[in-house]
């Protein structure tokens, strides 16, 4: 089966204001995807060179095409806590006018069932993204009680994570919850149905998002690279991220607070 990238980032349009158009630049594409933004940068600005990085092995697939077209572009797997190493390595004693981090999932990952990304399909609880130490079944199946109901509240913002926590115990003394079903089906009969009801999202998706999170150490992964990106820099170099979710933006905002003077927390 040939894999196909199925994502669309929202803020491309957006983006391309922020790109220089009057000089060439150099440029890390820190979270490569379906290779979006990459091809839009090498086809309509001078670009000097461009690394992308991503730690889903499939993204090889997706950056095919482009490394036949543009001798100019590299790809490397790898999580971009490690953009120092990555940088260096590939373009030594280089300064990048553009870092651009897009976070969260790819539809890429998110269509795929056999990821463990999503509650809508069955699959396997995996959320792996690559290079990850545990997977999601891992952490359902061995975790406390305490340590889930800890994710589930820090990661998801999860209000009946306790309750979800327990319920996952009592089952795996009967059961081994593997799929992303199991588990969906199990919180579903968890929170209250008048509760479901009137919320806007899928009573699934914290408790995923918490798991997801941490199986791929999303946050920290971003705190590092960020603070490494700075070095990165050239003159006048811009670091962009695009996020999505609370967690994110609030280590994104105090970041650029913190390193542009502002002293308060967002």
């Amino acid at each position: 089966m040939t894999e196909v990238n199925t994502h669309i980032p929202v803020m491309l349009n957006e983006i391309k204001k922020f790109i220089p158009d009057e000089k060439k630049i150099n440029i890390i594409d820190a979270t490569f995807g379906g290779g979006s933004y990459s091809k839009e940068f090498l086809e309509n600005f001078e670009v000097e060179n461009l690394i992308a990085i991503d730690r889903d092995p499939i993204t090889n697939i997706f950056a095919q095409s482009l490394k036949k077209r543009f001798s100019n572009f590299s790809l490397v797997n790898d999580c971009f806590s490690n953009i120092d190493n990555i940088a260096n390595k590939t373009i030594n004693n280089k300064k990048f006018d553009i870092i651009i981090f897009d976070l969260g999932l790819s539809s890429n990952q998110l269509d795929n069932p056999n990821r463990g990304f999503s509650f809508k399909d069955d699959g396997p609880l995996d959320m792996n993204m690559g290079n990850s130490k545990v997977i999601a079944s891992d952490i359902i199946n061995k975790f406390s009680e305490k340590k889930l109901s800890e994710i589930f509240f820090t990661l998801g913002e999860e209000r009946f994570a306790k309750k979800i926590a327990r319920n996952i115990i009592k089952i795996r003394k009967i059961k081994f919850i593997k799929t992303t079903k199991d588990l969906s089906d199990l919180i579903h009969e968890t929170i209250p149905s008048f509760i479901a009801k009137k919320s806007k999202i899928n009573p699934a998706t914290k408790t995923f998002q918490a798991l997801r999170i941490y199986v791929n150490d999303e946050l920290n992964e971003l705190k590092i690279a960020l603070n490494k990106s700075i070095e990165l820099l050239s003159n006048n170099g811009k670091i962009i991220v695009v996020s999505f979710q609370s967690l994110e933006d609030r280590i994104v905002k105090d970041f650029f607070n913190h390193n542009s003077g502002k002293r308060w927390r967002s």
